[in-house]
């Protein structure tokens, strides 16, 4: 095989037992990363399963990219049933850095994890070869502890993946952390400690074929050429505080030179560090009157949240909660044992994560996680709740009352998935820096227009409040970000929408196809039948494990009822017009009706009865999906569109 080593690596840790099994009859159908570990959770997890039962899966998933010398193909897949959701059930996320292709030069596409060890186990593999080492030393250690002790058996050169003492005492919201400070939310932590696996260590020298180098050489140096764009190199939150940190660097992430959001940062007093977007801004010390605050506390907060492996989503939206009901007086210190008159400082953010991680008195609801701790809290606290309070990740965020296809996005998925809203969102941040400073960006309206027709199916889709173009948008974002996601691609870097050094500053919505087929030598004109599968697939498990279709498809009810004003992070956004102006959204809200046109018209592109949500039989059948068919009602699945006979 090409792209692909062609082996994954099975643990049953109940066992004791590590085993092999080909990648090739999951690839032809399902690429890697995502698709594959979709489709191994669809045989191997059954719907009534808990998240820390044994017979949970962890599956660590690469794709037919990785390592094979593409710009940011670097993305590791995760998936198994996730404690964070509600109820608990199938959900992904991936990795970055460097973790992805150190598997696949050790001489393997994935891993699938089950059981549970019965002592502190770690996985170590290197170049062909995986056993079972004792982890009893490490167990209570943390994050960045466990580093360096995998570095010091196993050489500085090894890559490593493992969750702190959060993970370990179940925290529902414990993320899994990887070398280069790479994390991955959904509680896979927390899974990871349900098995006793503390690590997993890596270190190869072998690499993947590549069918047609030379094609491969000349596409990287164009995809390099087109990728000068505008870059996002500060978080939100941050622009107008450079005085206290600025970007000096690039993420540097494995074999990437593209324009990404990681970046290397350096403080005013000299501090450096790599950072990524959301998590520098988990605690700003100013955002609550701490302007006297030591830059170091700001600067360290994503690394200590990542010692305990902490979500930062989560750990942001606690803090915020904490300090509103500490200001209306819902919740007293007396009630926390959290020194809530000190939030912004170092002493406040040390102690909060401590009894969180350790799930000590008021941390332990907190180690529930923002939703299922409102059940054990007054109604006043409940009600300073905000819409960015969601199971897994940052809701509200680039707003459906903004963004409507967003909503589309969001009520497909089991969680909020950043990658599929950095399309539209990372698009308009461009064309908002060339309205601010026309030489910062080459996204004029007429290039997002331009953009928008190209990668979004029509230019009406440019217009991103209105309801026009935005079934097919959603569809053709959705198919590219599933493609990307079992590629092993980086949302950060692609697509690459726009350009400084194309003529018409466009981008290059073939590329990744072309790249494919270098890589692999398949031609890469089936990339929707791919995405089609994977997404249907994914469709399928949620509906097996108790989703409710059309109704669970539903946005919040917000969105119909209360007036945009400002994002979760106060911004009045902008967007384009039909001309060259800019158009304000405060004040914006969804048309119930429209949108539900909207939706039908969706099910409709996808092949799914247009009332319920459900696929079609034809359309399941015409993507090898069979074996699917059962998990929906007959009656529902009976197609009556001629054009699918």
């Amino acid at each position: 095989m090409y792209g692909w080593i062609g082996k994954i690596l099975h643990v049953d840790l109940s066992q004791c037992e590590v085993k092999q099994f080909p990648t090739q009859p999951y690839a032809d159908r399902y690429l890697g990363g995502r698709g594959i570990a979709s489709r191994i959770y669809w045989e191997q997890v059954k719907p009534e399963i808990k998240a820390f039962d044994p017979e949970n899966r962890l599956i660590f998933m690469t794709g037919p990219l990785v390592a094979t010398g593409v710009q940011g193909a670097s993305r590791l897949s995760v998936v198994g049933k996730s404690p964070m959701t509600l109820p608990e059930g199938y959900c992904y996320g991936n990795l970055g850095g460097f973790i992805g292709p150190e598997l696949k030069k050790a001489g393997f596409d994935g891993v699938v994890v089950e059981g549970c060890a019965p002592t502190p186990m770690y996985l170590w593999i290197h170049n062909n070869k995986a056993e079972l080492l004792d982890a009893s030393s490490l167990w209570g250690q943390g994050v960045y502890q466990v580093r360096d002790y995998l570095h010091q058996v196993h050489g500085e050169k090894a890559k490593f993946i493992t969750t702190g003492v959060a993970g370990e005492r179940k925290v529902r919201t414990a993320v899994v952390v990887a070398s280069h400070d790479s994390t991955v939310s959904a509680g896979f932590g927390a899974v990871m400690g349900s098995k006793n696996l503390k690590a997993l260590a890596v270190k190869g020298t072998g690499r993947p074929s590549v069918a047609n180098p030379s094609r491969l050489k000349e596409l990287n140096r164009y995809t390099k050429r087109i990728s000068k764009r505008f870059r996002l190199s500060m978080p939100p939150s941050l622009i107008g505080h450079e005085m206290i940190v600025e970007c000096i660097g690039k993420g540097d992430c494995y074999q990437c030179g593209l324009e990404c959001i990681r970046g290397r940062y350096r403080t005013t007093n000299g501090r450096e560090g790599y950072r990524k977007c959301q998590s520098m801004e988990v605690y700003m010390p100013w955002k609550f009157s701490r302007k006297d605050e030591s830059v170091d506390t700001f600067f360290d907060a994503p690394t200590l949240c990542n010692e305990y492996s902490l979500c930062t989503f989560e750990v942001r939206n606690m803090i915020e909660w904490l300090y509103a009901c500490y200001q209306s007086g819902c919740l007293t210190e007396e009630e926390t044992g959290l020194p809530l008159s000190k939030i912004g400082t170092r002493e406040f953010l040390e102690r909060l994560l401590y009894v969180i991680a350790y799930r000590q008195g008021f941390g332990n609801i907190l180690a529930e996680g923002l939703v299922r701790a409102r059940e054990h809290v007054s109604d006043q606290a409940r009600a300073m709740l905000t819409h960015s309070v969601v199971p897994i990740g940052l809701g509200d965020w680039q707003p459906p009352r903004v963004f409507v296809a967003h909503g589309l996005l969001n009520a497909m998925e089991p969680r909020m998935h950043m990658p599929l809203l950095h399309e539209m969102s990372h698009l308009r941040a461009r064309w908002q820096a060339h309205l601010l400073h026309p030489d910062l960006s080459s996204v004029t309206s007429k290039v997002f227009r331009a953009v928008a027709k190209l990668f979004w199916g029509s230019e009406k889709a440019a217009n991103l409040s209105s309801y026009e173009g935005k079934a097919l948008a959603a569809k053709k974002i959705q198919d590219r970000t599933y493609v990307m996601d079992s590629l092993g691609l980086c949302s950060f870097a692609w697509p690459i929408m726009d350009s400084f050094n194309t003529p018409d500053h466009l981008g290059d919505p073939t590329l990744e196809a072309k790249i494919f087929s270098a890589v692999t030598g398949i031609a890469g004109e089936e990339f929707d039948r791919y995405a089609e599968r994977i997404f249907n697939l994914q469709r399928a498990i949620l509906v097996r494990e108790g989703r409710r279709v059309p109704d669970a498809d539903a946005i919040p009810e917000y969105n119909f009822t209360e007036p945009f004003e400002t994002d979760p992070i106060g911004r009045k956004l902008l967007i384009p017009d039909s001309g060259e102006e800019a158009v304000s959204t405060v004040g914006n809200i969804l048309d119930r009706e429209r949108f539900m046109s909207v939706l039908k018209e969706y099910y409709h592109l996808r092949g799914w009865n247009p009332e319920t949500g459900v696929p079609y039989t034809e359309t399941l059948a015409a993507l090898g999906l069979d074996d699917l068919v059962s998990t929906f009602s007959p009656e529902e699945t009976e197609c009556e569109n001629e054009d699918l006979h």
